[in-house]
């Protein structure tokens, strides 16, 4: 295969206006600061990304599918181990961590388990084809596919469902400058990937694969009682919260337990969504006709009606 020059950025199409929104649907934080604000529209100029110091690259894509900033520790170990700055992630690639690290904290009561992320999940490269057989092209946004493993294994059916929606277009020209809190994001030098890394296969080493079969038994259990992708988004969308942001306390701690300051820092807004807003947030995700009746149909912990499953396991997560 050979590879030619990347195509140029698609001009910005995300203005003030569109990012008070996304602020208002409670997926970017309220700005609190005149000199440095927590997001920034591209300005009329930039016909590519140019992002003044001390700032990264998003997509509003990213943030529906459940980034926040900062970002989560598990968010940032996913950018060092696959070596990619935040812009290069695709909208799925998103959606598929911020569903792992719900399911871990949500449903499983624990941090995102970095072994157990391993097993499921290898990270596959995306050029964009060219007009001429053979010839393949580096893309600016949306190079790594984070895929569920499978071939001789039976993987996919350890985990959950999760059919990811296929129609993102225009995502590519949503967007914006996002304060790069501490430096957690790698700067954004617009660096392309043009082969796989080898360490974006990696699995877990076999002395420690039986230490997962706890996990990989609840995971099972959770998918037989009916866990879907769709019903874990629709509970993070009824909590109010984005799974790859950093919270003070885990998903599943979101309860009577915790701190009344905890629990007023955890939800992004203010007011619960409406019913038929949130079952389009799910249908722009994962693929279905997710309708307004089953939302939080299967509710987290600790919340009335969730599904209590203690397992023994060593936890190893972020």
């Amino acid at each position: 295969m050979r590879l030619v020059a990347a195509d140029a950025w698609r001009p910005a199409s995300m203005t003030e206006r569109r990012l008070l929104e996304l602020k208002r649907e409670g997926l970017l934080r309220h700005r609190t600061s005149l000199s440095s604000p927590e997001w920034i529209a591209p300005a009329a100029d930039h016909r590519e990304p140019r992002p003044p110091k001390g700032y990264v690259v998003s997509f509003a894509k990213f943030h529906r599918h459940g980034l926040g900033a900062p970002p989560s520790r598990f968010m940032r170990a996913l950018c060092h181990h696959y070596g990619v700055e935040l812009q290069l992630f695709s909208p799925n690639a998103i959606n598929v961590a911020a569903v792992f690290a719900a399911v871990c904290e949500g449903y499983l009561g624990m941090m995102p388990h970095w072994e157990l992320w391993l097993h499921l999940y290898r990270g596959e490269l995306f050029n964009a084809p060219a007009r001429v057989a053979g010839v393949r092209k580096p893309v600016r946004a949306g190079c790594p596919n984070l895929v569920l493993k499978t071939g001789k294994t039976e993987r996919p059916r350890e985990y959950i469902l999760v059919g990811l929606s296929s129609n993102h277009a225009g995502w590519d020209s949503q967007w914006f400058y996002l304060r790069n809190d501490d430096g957690l994001f790698a700067a954004c030098t617009g660096c392309l990937i043009t082969e796989r890394p080898e360490n974006w296969t990696y699995g877990v080493v076999q002395v420690h694969q039986s230490r997962l079969d706890p996990l990989l038994d609840t995971l099972q259990k959770l998918r037989l009682e009916g866990l879907s992708a769709a019903l874990v988004l629709s509970a993070v969308h009824h909590r109010r919260v984005l799974p790859l942001m950093s919270w003070p306390v885990r998903m599943d701690e979101m309860g009577p337990g915790a701190s009344s300051w905890d629990l007023e820092a955890c939800p992004m807004s203010k007011e619960a969504p409406a019913d038929d807003e949130v079952a389009a947030w799910v249908r722009a995700a994962v693929a279905g006709d997710f309708q307004p009746e089953h939302i939080n149909g299967f509710p987290m912990r600790p919340d009335a009606g969730s599904i209590d499953l203690v397992c023994s396991f060593l936890v190893y997560g972020f």
